[in-house]
């Protein structure tokens, strides 16, 4: 890695400069990210690590393999591949009503479509799934709106907007259910010579800040973490199924037992998705995928952990302010055999919120 450097950035707060590491790691090292898959930035890069992971298309492909010949399907976020609108065409399925809110992305998708045979069964809408109605109500949905923390894309305030509307009773989703694990990690042990964005990250940052209207603390996701980083034992802090009952606002509460010595700063978040129908279930910490891990800052001064400590975390998702993206809290305590020592982390979907942790302050310092 070579010497951070800083990127000065103007805003309203104040001139902030962003630790930039010019060097990605490229799968040979970790590489620090803003977790990018809430926000309407997807680009041909971003479209590419999708489609071509194999682990995440596998899981999809044999789920929809069973459910569509025959039905009227419904793809919602298809982006500019439109990739499982196709795939559903192909094997079979009655209709295809395809959604797409992002304006550049819906075009590509429309340039795609364009003289392909699927183009018969394939209905491509420009919009929001919220502002759009179907003919006929869908009997199946596939919808991938999962995030390095399985809720922050949306997908539960999607998902019961779609079963109140787009779905008939029966429908069925891919995919069927996916849960949030965490454990306890030390960020800055993952990247020793320093805390930095990779460079291949800064226009997405750039590009999520202006559609906040500023910078704010973006929740961090970290790619090709090693497994081994997590000192602890995980917990399931969320499981989701999307059949348009499960809350919106949520706490749940862990108990993850440490089992290396050494520094924990945070906590590592990823998701094991179940595609349905007997596919295999996709773990993002475990698999390389395109889920990259997320990553909740808990302790400004990091706090040394032994064998035998506990970290308790209480998990709190609640529904930022545009009704549909959440904003998450972590309250956490290392109980040692010199007493507890306590933390918080507050990760919203945008805001105004600047350097409320000390990762942050590091990542954005004062030009």
């Amino acid at each position: 890695m070579e010497m951070i450097e800083r990127v000065p950035y103007e805003c309203r707060q104040g001139d902030i400069a962003i630790a930039i590491d010019p060097d990605p790691g490229y799968g040979e090292r970790p590489d620090l990210w803003p977790s990018v898959g809430e926000y309407p930035v997807y680009d041909p890069f971003l479209y590419a690590s999708m489609s071509t992971d194999a682990v995440r298309n596998n899981a999809f492909r044999q789920a929809l393999r069973t459910m569509v010949e025959g039905r009227r399907v419904v793809d919602i976020g298809t982006g500019q591949n439109l990739q499982w609108a196709v795939e559903a065409a192909a094997l079979g399925a009655k209709r295809v009503v395809a959604i797409e809110a992002i304006r550049r992305s819906h075009d590509a998708a429309a340039a795609r479509l364009s003289g392909r045979p699927e183009k018969a069964v394939i209905d491509l809408r420009f919009g929001s799934s919220y502002d759009i109605d179907l003919d006929a109500p869908a009997e199946v949905c596939v919808a991938e709106l999962i995030g390095s923390i399985a809720s922050a894309e949306g997908m539960l305030a999607a998902m019961a907007d779609a079963r109140a509307r787009l779905l008939t009773p029966d429908a069925l989703v891919v995919p069927a259910s996916c849960e949030t694990l965490v454990g306890a990690v030390s960020l800055r042990s993952m990247f020793p010579e320093g805390l930095a964005f990779s460079a291949e990250s800064l226009p997405y940052l750039t590009d999520i800040f202006t559609l906040n209207g500023g910078p704010f603390d973006i929740r961090l996701a970290v790619a090709n973490p090693d497994p081994a980083s997590v000192s602890s034992t995980s917990g399931v802090v969320e499981r989701l199924r999307f059949d348009g009952c499960e809350a919106l606002e949520a706490t749940a509460r862990v108990e993850l037992d440490i089992h290396r010595e050494g520094p924990v700063d945070g906590l590592l978040c990823w998701i094991r998705l179940d595609a349905g129908a007997g596919a295999p279930v996709v773990d993002s910490l475990l698999e390389h995928t395109s889920w990259i891990p997320g990553y909740l800052p808990v302790f400004d001064t990091p706090a040394a952990a032994r064998v035998g400590d506990v970290l308790t975390v209480e998990f709190e998702r609640r529904t930022g302010a545009d009704g549909i993206h959440p904003d998450y809290t972590v309250r956490a305590a290392l109980r040692t055999a010199n007493g507890s020592i306590a933390g918080t982390s507050f990760s919203p979907y945008g805001g105004q919120y600047l350097g409320l942790s000390a990762v942050h302050r590091e990542l954005f310092a004062p030009e």
